[in-house]
């Protein structure tokens, strides 16, 4: 295994290791320090040194997918020239040099897979980043709106009640003072009309 096939396999298990990291729900912490958390990453992964180094790494990454991918093509057009000059029957020129092609074919096969795979977790991971960043940002947001309406529902007990029973009350005495009023006058005005008839 070359320097770079290493390279990419630590790459892999590095990407599979925060995978799993980020799939684990860190409900137990408040929303603010997952934010800040977040925010602190944000500001490490924007840092320059760290920018080019992960596309160093990628470019990598991609080299060794395109170098595997130009062997086995290599390697499937010296296998159809060779069955072509056989008469179509998988014969070597011995049993050591089928071995030696079998094992290239395989560490050919191998490393592609660990390079796709790298640069497949990579996007994976970029987009599960994302749709964590924007989950934390709902949940603040909805902390936010409690912590205002639980403001607004402190600040409505801490008001006085509304005068609306001192109003009734004084609605009520007016009715009754002006009943009472009515009734004075109706009982004034037969004792009037009784004088009235005694004068005449």
């Amino acid at each position: 295994m070359s320097i770079f096939n290493q390279l990419t396999y630590y790459v892999l298990v590095g990407e599979l290791a925060i995978y799993l990291i980020l799939l684990i729900p860190f409900t137990f912490i408040p929303v603010r320090a997952r934010k800040a958390a977040m925010q602190f990453g944000g500001k490490v992964l924007k840092n320059e040194t760290v920018v080019w180094i992960s596309r160093i790494v990628l470019l990598l990454v991609g080299g060794v997918f395109v170098d595997t991918l130009t062997r086995l093509q290599k390697l499937d057009g010296d296998l159809h020239r060779r069955d072509s000059e056989d008469g179509h029957h998988h014969h070597h020129d011995s049993p050591l040099e089928e071995l030696q092609f079998k094992s290239k074919l395989f560490y050919s096969q191998r490393n592609m897979y660990l390079s796709l795979m790298s640069l497949f977790m990579t996007i994976v991971i970029y987009r599960r980043v994302k749709d964590l960043y924007l989950i934390l940002h709902l949940e603040d947001s909805t902390d936010s709106d409690k912590t205002t309406i639980k403001n607004l529902k402190q600040q409505k007990r801490l008001l006085p009640p509304p005068a609306t029973t001192s109003a009734k009350a004084e609605k009520k005495s007016d009715e009754v003072i002006e009943e009472s009023e009515i009734k004075g006058g109706s009982s004034e005005d037969p004792t009037e009309a009784a004088g009235m008839r005694k004068r005449k």
